[in-house]
């Protein structure tokens, strides 16, 4: 009854000794079994119907001390259930210290082993720090009432001299996490600097050896040295982290160390966060490589990065420099594509501008919140940033940089050798860029009523063998080294959406400079366009001289060949019609609609520049019905000519007019409707693929005959025309009447004909005082705002015109002879297209 009431008593004290590891004082008995090997796992002591091991044991600096981990493996290979009341185990050093242990708090309702099964238990300790594992030895007692001391020692199992915990570099380890076991290894470790600290970075391969899903949201990472100095190692993603039975992953580990440490012995230290004590129980311990610093990239070549565990190439592309106000503008594409199979956080990243004496600056790109890269998915950054004029990029560095947060510390991800990119060509060259080749074909200087425009013009070559997208482009101008405005957008000239394998687009680029600009020096520079921000720049263009706008022929075609709107424009008439003090310039052109189905005629543009340079701006109408495949339209062209213009030496510029508002004649009293405006308010036009026309005094023939005249579009013939004195009442006359009879077409060559005119009928006695009378009308239709009678479409349509002036008589002096002159009137100007004599009380034909 004794010995029954002694061992209940005692229960919860032996509870505590092997469940909560307490410190009971050595008994001196005899080793009963101890297994010798030169492993800490090898040895094993007997039990009752089983055995009990240590499987390790782990030290880790902390707040509270030198913490000892350790793991009891205790195997029943009896038929029934093994009670773990009677036993337990003392922790002690060589010099007999002993060390209370406890057991954490997930294994204390473990009270036993269920029949030919094992149990695992884990437990902890503070030691001294001057104790090493190989000082420490583990007592294996369990309740012996015949004792005097009610215990008996049944072995002891000691770290072995030679032994260490440490997991050699690169070599797989099994540990106990919690009820199941993971299988941990170092994959790749290296090292980055600045001047302050040394950034490491592990790459850790996580395997679950074990039988059911793990939390990884417990588990930790310390780096430790051999004088156990302890540095956080950081990794978000396991917060959240889950790994399935037989699933891998590679986690990445950050942490940052003095310079002082790097070069020295380090451990990385994997843990279990024991919510209830508050302390991290070391779980491993793997050596780390000799940490090396990872050299810079060179420029232009992959390096492979870990993100979250999954593996990242990047490339540093060549940075591109350019003068400006500020100094130097930097930048340069950096790019990332996930090669691993999971997706990764993509925008959290900083990157700064290292030149070789060290100086560093901070470059900027559109960063994006939640951004992540898909697997097999890649992502470009435009990095771009200001360097002081003098600053240099021999020996510079792009370091790339993790994004500090409220959890962990920025740290280095890797760094690149930086090179300037030799971007610089002249006019006719190409740069490669992506899977396109791009070259400058022309800078040209066009000119405008206040301001002249420069337009480089550029063609995008697909050099891949599939179909692309059209890039987005853009760029500026830099005149005599200094830029001009800002980065323009490129406006295409194709209308397509794809390039084809092989196929080329063309697009141009423009930008105003005051008139009075002088240029010597001109540059052009290629951007990559970008929503919101400044461009990428590309490639410099630099040395060419202003391309000359080539002049042509009176007779050649003008080629519009953009895609789209392929069209031949040819200059069919040109003129200077005079009228009372005023002159105005007149030009038809015919456009041939080159493509394979119905289309408008592209829009043009122009300007008159005479022997004196004096600029005067060019309106032409607008097509706006679609013409079909091989069809014509008739295109009117015409500037009201100030005094000073010299119109007997000029020439036409005329090119495809891009973003310009079509124009009209203004509705008034001698011009004709529409929705143009006068010359006093035009807007320069952008014009692409200018050519000019040399031009000058215009001899336009006068038909000796009122027939088959060509009238804007349309065909005009008089006949049987008289001229009486118109009587009233008999005897009263009240001027002149004149009479005849016209047929009035629409050119059937042209589909639709832009522009509009009128025509001007003069009667013109021929006696010494040539008294005159004259009356206009529109053709075909009545023109918007017009008070003018209408010549309508048709054939031998009579006609009555009569001048009311009741004093004629007295101004004829002969009434023989007469002549009838027809005029083409555009803009309030005219001129003689036909004149013919006639008599007087007689039908002329």
């Amino acid at each position: 009854m004794k010995h029954n009431w002694m061992k209940s008593g005692l229960t919860a004290l032996t509870a505590a000794g092997l469940l909560l590891g307490g410190t009971i004082a050595e008994s001196g008995m005899q080793v009963a079994y101890a297994a010798k090997s030169v492993t800490l796992s090898g040895q094993a002591v007997g039990l009752t119907g089983g055995s009990l091991s240590i499987r390790d044991a782990h030290f880790l600096m902390q707040d509270k001390g030198k913490v000892l981990a350790y793991t009891v493996v205790i195997t029943n290979k009896s038929s029934k259930s093994m009670d773990l009341l009677d036993y337990w185990i003392r922790v002690k050093s060589k010099s007999g210290k002993s060390f209370k242990a406890t057991v954490v708090e997930g294994d204390k309702e473990k009270t036993s082993v269920p029949a030919n099964s094992t149990q695992y238990m884990t437990y902890y300790a503070v030691v001294d720090s001057a104790t090493k594992l190989t000082d420490l030895s583990f007592d294996i007692i369990k309740w012996d009432f015949s004792s005097s001391n009610y215990e008996k020692r049944l072995g002891t199992i000691s770290y072995p001299s030679q032994g260490t915990d440490r997991i050699a570099a690169f070599q797989p380890g099994v540990m106990l996490y919690g009820s199941g076991k993971l299988k941990g290894a170092v994959k790749q470790a290296y090292i980055s600097k600045d001047k302050d600290n040394g950034y490491v970075t592990v790459n850790y391969l996580l395997e679950n050896v074990g039988q059911q899903v793990i939390d990884l949201s417990k588990l930790t990472f310390n780096i430790q040295t051999e004088s156990l100095s302890v540095y956080n190692v950081s990794s978000p993603s396991l917060e959240t982290m889950t790994i399935q039975p037989r699933e891998r992953k590679i986690i990445t580990l950050r942490s940052t160390l003095p310079l002082a440490v790097v070069a020295k012995p380090l451990t990385l230290v994997p843990s279990f966060n024991d919510e209830a004590t508050k302390l991290k129980l070391p779980t491993g311990v793997f050596q780390l490589p000799a940490l090396k610093v990872q050299s810079a990239s060179t420029a232009g070549q992959p390096r492979s990065i870990y993100l979250e565990g999954q593996p990242v190439t990047t490339k540093a592309g060549n940075a591109i420099i350019s003068q400006d106000a500020e100094g130097q503008s930097v930048s340069l594409e950096f790019s990332l594509t996930n090669t691993g199979s999971t997706a990764v956080a993509a925008g959290a990243f900083d990157f700064y501008l290292v030149t070789g004496n060290g100086k560093s600056y901070a470059l900027t790109y559109a960063k994006e919140e939640n951004a992540s890269l898909l697997p097999g998915i890649g992502k470009s950054l435009a990095l771009t940033g200001t360097l002081p004029a003098e600053a240099s990029l021999t020996g510079a560095e792009l370091v790339m940089k993790s994004l500090a947060t409220d959890k962990e510390k920025s740290y280095v991800i890797a760094s690149y050798v930086v090179e300037a990119a030799s971007l610089e060509g002249g006019l006719g060259t190409a740069f490669s860029y992506k899977d396109y080749s791009i070259q400058l074909k022309t800078v040209t200087r066009t000119s405008g009523v206040e301001q002249d425009k420069l337009v480089a013009g550029i063609a995008i070559t697909n050099n891949s063998k599939v179909a692309k997208q059209i890039p987005a482009l853009g760029g500026y101008f830099m005149v005599n080294g200094v830029k001009i405005g800002t980065e323009q957008k490129a406006i295409g000239l194709d209308s397509t959406l794809v390039l084809a394998p092989g196929s080329s687009y063309e697009a141009v680029v423009a930008a105003d400079i005051p008139y009075s600009t002088s240029i010597s020096q001109i540059a052009f520079v290629a951007t990559e366009s970008a929503a919101d921000k400044p461009g990428k720049m590309l490639y410099q263009f630099t040395g060419q001289q202003l391309s000359e706008i080539p002049v042509i022929g009176n007779l050649t075609d003008y080629v519009i060949s953009g895609s789209g709107q392929k069209a031949t424009i040819k200059l069919k008439r040109n003129a200077v019609y005079k009228g009372v003090g005023t002159q105005t310039f007149y030009a038809e052109f015919e456009g041939i609609n080159q493509e394979p189905r119905a289309t408008a005629i592209a829009k043009l543009g122009g300007y008159l520049v005479d022997k004196n340079g004096l600029i005067v701006p060019v309106q032409y109408a607008e097509v706006k019905e679609r013409i079909s495949s091989g069809g014509k339209a008739l295109v009117s062209a015409w500037s009201a000519l100030p005094r000073a213009f010299d119109a007997s030496d000029y020439k036409l510029v005329i090119g495809q007019a891009i973003g310009t508002e079509p124009a009209a004649p203004p509705a008034g009293e001698n011009g004709g409707s529409g929705t143009g405006t006068n010359a006093g308010s035009v807007t320069s036009p952008l014009l692409v693929k200018p050519v000019s026309f040399q031009l000058g005094q215009t001899n336009e023939s006068v038909a000796d005959q009122v027939k088959e005249l060509k009238v804007g579009g349309f065909g005009l013939s008089l006949a049987k025309t008289s001229a009486f004195y118109d009587v009233k009442d008999m005897y009263n006359v009240a001027g002149l009447k004149l009479e005849t009879v016209y047929s009035l077409g629409r050119d059937a060559t042209y589909e639709a004909i832009a522009g509009t005119h009128k025509i001007k009928v003069e009667f013109v006695n021929q006696d010494t005082n040539q008294l005159t009378y004259s009356k206009t009308f529109d053709l075909a239709a009545a023109l918007e705002g017009s008070q003018d009678e209408v010549l309508k479409e048709g054939t031998d349509i009579p006609l009555k015109i009569l001048f009311n002036d009741p004093e004629i008589q007295n101004k004829v002096r002969t009434n023989s002879k007469f002549k009838l002159n027809i005029y083409d009137v555009f803009q309030g100007s005219s001129i003689l297209i036909a004149s013919q004599e006639m008599n007087w009380f007689l039908i002329n034909n």
